[in-house]
């Protein structure tokens, strides 16, 4: 297996990642978003395999990215605020964070 560094950049539509994977999980992932801009591409440096209980004792699979913030931090976040921006580091039009 081959790993290596992916980029992803926040969701254009928030409200729409909440109803269609959020409401299994706490509105306060969308305020999470903050943390991040927009227009930035992220590296991803870690993924993470989680298991998210739901309200009725569901269980649903899903993954966490490791990646920095604004603020110069690392956090482990849902990968449902992130959209794929590709394999290659962007090298202009783009602004990349790290």
């Amino acid at each position: 297996m081959t790993t290596g560094i992916f980029y992803v950049k926040v969701k254009e539509d928030l409200k729409k990642a909440f109803r269609d994977f959020f409401p299994h999980m706490s509105s306060n992932y969308i305020s999470m978003a903050k943390l991040f801009d927009p227009e930035t591409v992220y590296p991803v440096l870690a993924v993470e395999k989680v298991t998210v209980f739901t309200k009725d004792g569901d269980e649903v699979d899903s993954a966490r990215f490791l990646v920095p913030t604004e603020n110069s931090n690392f956090i482990w976040i849902q990968s449902e605020l992130f959209m794929f921006y590709g394999v290659e580091r962007p090298t202009s039009g783009e602004k990349i964070k790290g």
